[in-house]
């Protein structure tokens, strides 16, 4: 047995999984539905090369087939041709503690044009910042980096519960999911505040040369007391989400307290001012009946739930598949962290596939040509979704 960190959740205990099984437990299984498409046959194909911590990776988005891959440590890697260098440094600026690190990374929507990248990281204060970087060349330009947001979290002695995901969309705009600040029940209330951005998403409009403006039609804007950037509330810790295009719908993969994980999809359009009901509610059952949830929101129960009887611990968000694997697509990709499977949710006839892969799945990637990308903490290794 080996500890890990736990990427959304306290450390962990899981078995250990080596990299050459992934394949061969590839065993395949289903829920029935009448008339349902074929079953869609998937795994999870090892790249080259190896890393420490991986937290995050995606498409380096500069019209190649190179990777981005973010490690907890403070680097981010540019992976070509089966190899790898560092585009990123930022060792000098991260704190690593717990879950704090490099924890996501985002390709700037219109990079053709500003040839800009998102990182957000804790600092060694615990302080959580969206910088971004000017890349040439496949790597950042030394002198670029220029601080975005910076996001206090509460209570200090806490490492856990950071969030979090970067979204660049193309509106110019940048979206974020930050967790409750941490520590066991969301002690400070954060979840259910308006007037902090701990337990949001938020969505504010980077300037060119740092900062940001807030969206006028950000449904708490004016709000007195309430802070702009907030897009909607209720989150524990949503440590990975994402955004499909084709259809509009916005995934959230929310950990749980102790006993349910949560997945939540709504559309885009119809996401401000939503609460997903954290600190009363943890999944579909009420966790603290004396929290009210805030007034002037709309609460929202979650697509998917599951216990933490079946196995799992933290949930991992992933994407909705619209890759070469033709099976696949439409499917939404997720995991957990303490279970060996990726499972693949058809949002229409809401089926699941599951399967088997290395424990310890902390983040999922779109790359060139829609493949999608996989990052393990306990393999340190990267993976192509691929077909069976």
């Amino acid at each position: 047995m080996k500890r890990f960190w736990g990427a959304v959740g306290a450390a962990v205990v899981v078995a250990s999984v080596s990299a050459v099984t992934v394949t061969s437990q590839a065993a395949t299984r289903a829920t029935a539905v009448s008339g349902a498409k074929a079953v869609p046959a998937f795994r999870l194909a090892p790249l080259a090369p190896s890393f420490d911590g991986p937290t995050w990776i995606g498409g380096a988005g500069d019209g190649t087939s190179a990777l981005l891959v973010a490690e907890q440590r403070g680097l981010v890697w540019r992976v070509a041709g089966g190899t790898k260098r560092v585009a990123l440094d930022l060792r000098r600026v991260t704190r690593v503690n717990g879950e704090q690190g490099l924890l996501a990374v985002a390709i700037d929507s219109k990079f053709s044009s500003t040839h800009r990248v998102f990182v957000y990281l804790v600092l060694p204060t615990g302080v959580g910042q969206v910088r971004s970087y000017r890349f040439a060349k496949g790597r950042a330009v030394s002198g670029s980096g220029r601080v975005v947001l910076n996001v206090p979290l509460a209570p200090p002695v806490a490492a856990n519960h950071n969030g979090g995901q970067l979204w660049s969309r193309a509106d110019g705009t940048l979206w974020l999911s930050v967790g409750d600040g941490g520590d066991g029940g969301d002690p400070e209330g954060n979840g259910q505040d308006l007037g902090v951005l701990m337990g949001k998403l938020l969505r504010i409009r980077p300037k060119p040369n740092g900062g940001y403006t807030v969206p006028p039609d950000n449904p708490f804007v004016g709000r007195a007391g309430a802070r702009g950037e907030i897009l909607a509330l209720g989150l524990r810790n949503p440590w990975r989400f994402s955004i499909d295009a084709p259809s509009g719908n916005v995934w959230i993969g929310d950990v749980g307290q102790g006993e349910v994980e949560e997945i939540d999809v709504v559309k885009a359009t119809a996401l401000g001012g939503v609460n997903f009901g954290w600190g009363r509610m943890e999944g579909n059952a009420v966790y603290n009946g004396a929290v009210a949830l805030t007034s002037g929101t709309r609460y929202v129960a979650p697509r998917i739930t599951y216990t933490h009887a079946s196995g799992g611990c933290s949930v991992t968000g992933g994407v909705v598949y619209r890759g070469p694997v033709t099976s696949l697509r439409g499917h939404y990709l997720y995991a957990d962290f303490c279970q060996a499977k990726v499972t693949a949710y058809n949002p229409t006839t809401r089926r699941s596939t599951i399967t088997a892969t290395p424990s310890g799945i902390v983040s999922f990637g779109v790359g060139a040509g829609g493949n999608v990308f996989a990052v393990s903490q306990q393999t340190g290794r990267a993976y192509r979704i691929a077909a069976k």
